[in-house]
């Protein structure tokens, strides 16, 4: 590892000092640091240069995320077309996924100069509107404005019809994406290996309209009708385009995957168990203790 790049909220209290604190650590350990330029603002007196994101993404082996999943998600969307791998240090409050927390920089760091650590390869979406292009980790969603009348999607899957409903709006979801916004929307939780995309319907006025999975590399039409104008395009929480009636968006999966950084080397279903809460005691032990 001969160059390592941070990326990182700025807007997070004391996220300067962590952010030197990591600099100094890496270069202490011979690795050279870029630190993009957003930065300059909270860490003037980093010792660092200071990048664009382009060049950030050119020029690191790897970059650091530090902030909360927002952040990584902003990252991965930065290092887009180069495949730059990401690692993510948690400083927010669910940190879903992250490798990494200010507490663990030191061993952190050994593995990393050290080259002990998985890259996993994470499936990513680009959504087609008005000419212009949307990324997404995690989930593309379109959606009635806040004070808006419900609208209606139709759904079209390799130019096939597949639904039509009226309802608050619709999230198209990775695996990664899978236990964020679709699970709220009582979407499945998918593994982040399987090559599938999660189709949520938001609060539809149909019993029968559910979440429905469907292969990758399949193309995802959505059109929208409505009486107003209030219809927003999100990528990753981020809002992208203000649709108007009628307006078609193309869903396919992104050319490149994104890269993250797994430290730590939890399977996905301790993640589960630990961010998520999804187990009890384990029951070989309450059975040992009597109970």
């Amino acid at each position: 590892m001969k160059r390592i790049g941070v990326f990182a909220n700025v807007t997070r209290e004391g996220m300067g000092q962590h952010v030197k604190r990591l600099a100094s650590l890496v270069a202490d350990r011979g690795v050279d640091v870029v630190l993009h330029e957003d930065l300059a603002e909270i860490c003037p007196d980093a010792g660092h240069p200071f990048v664009d994101g382009s060049e950030l993404a050119n020029r690191a082996e790897l970059v650091v995320a530090m902030g909360g999943d927002g952040t990584l998600l902003r990252t991965a969307a930065l290092v887009r077309e180069t495949g730059t791998p990401v690692l993510g240090i948690n400083l927010g409050r669910l940190g879903f996924l992250a490798g990494a927390t200010p507490e663990t920089f030191d061993t952190s760091l050994d593995r990393l100069v050290s080259g002990d650590y998985v890259i996993e390869d994470r499936l990513a979406l680009e959504a087609f509107v008005h000419g212009e292009v949307a990324f997404s980790l995690n989930e593309i969603v379109i959606e009635r404005g806040t004070l808006a009348r419900i609208i209606q999607l139709t759904t079209r899957i390799d130019g096939e019809l597949v639904s039509s409903f009226w309802g608050n709006g619709l999230i198209v979801s990775t695996p990664t994406g899978s236990t964020s916004y679709s699970l709220s929307g009582g979407g499945p939780v998918l593994h982040p290996l399987l090559a599938a995309v999660v189709i949520t319907p938001l609060c539809p006025h149909s019993l029968s309209q559910r979440p429905i999975v469907v292969p990758a590399n399949q193309t995802i039409e959505i059109e929208v009708f409505a009486e107003h104008q209030d219809i927003i395009m999100t990528a990753d929480g981020q809002t992208v385009a203000k649709l108007d009636p009628a307006d078609r968006v193309t869903i396919r999966t992104a050319p490149r995957p994104v890269k993250l950084v797994n430290l730590q080397g939890l399977s996905f279903y301790e993640l589960l168990r630990t961010k998520l809460n999804w187990s009890l005691a384990d029951p070989a032990t309450e059975d040992a203790n009597g109970a």
